[in-house]
């Protein structure tokens, strides 16, 4: 049986609990969100392999050239998400926060550390959010993918490999 002074207890824990819960999310919109090309900086080791992870096999073969090219496309990644609203900026920006987060990592299925990390490793734990059953894995997967391809791909050397000519050509 529960006492008076417990109930008590239990309703002011649980109002301050709710009114926190409704003050947070307002506190944080109030702040600006980040840009791309901070974000890009912030969690560059991390965006590095998650690109390894997804284009090695189309990336150069040269240790030079691959390392340019995934500068390259990190560097393409921060002005991409630079161009998005600002609550998209800050849900990218909760995503790289908790795949930085180790144990956040471990939860989603790659527990090693960024910068040691093998292409076939992170591209197995990626392998690992696409195919997952809880719909927030997947869809941290399709927006790691579509950054990364779609960063890759934004610049025109890139699109001979796959046969695009490039667009359109109009007199």
């Amino acid at each position: 049986m529960w006492s008076r002074r417990r109930v008590i207890f239990v309703g002011v824990v649980g109002a301050a609990t709710v009114g926190a819960a409704m003050l947070l999310p307002r506190r944080r919109n109030a702040q600006p969100a980040p840009q791309g090309e901070a974000l890009a900086a912030t969690h560059g080791a991390m965006l590095a392999a998650v690109a390894r992870g997804f284009l090695n096999p189309a990336l150069p073969a040269a240790p030079d050239a691959q390392a340019k090219e995934i500068a390259r496309v990190v560097q393409a990644i921060g002005a991409l998400v630079s161009n998005l609203p600002a609550s998209t900026r800050r849900e990218i920006a909760d995503l790289f926060m908790l795949l930085d987060l180790a144990p956040a990592r471990a939860l989603l299925g790659f527990s090693g550390d960024w910068s040691g990390a093998t292409p076939a490793a992170v591209a197995e734990s990626l392998t690992a959010l696409r195919d997952s059953r809880i719909g927030m894995k997947q869809q941290a997967y399709f927006a790691l993918h579509d950054l990364v391809l779609g960063s890759f791909y934004s610049d025109a050397s890139t699109w001979a490999a796959t046969g695009y000519p490039g667009p359109p050509k109009f007199a």
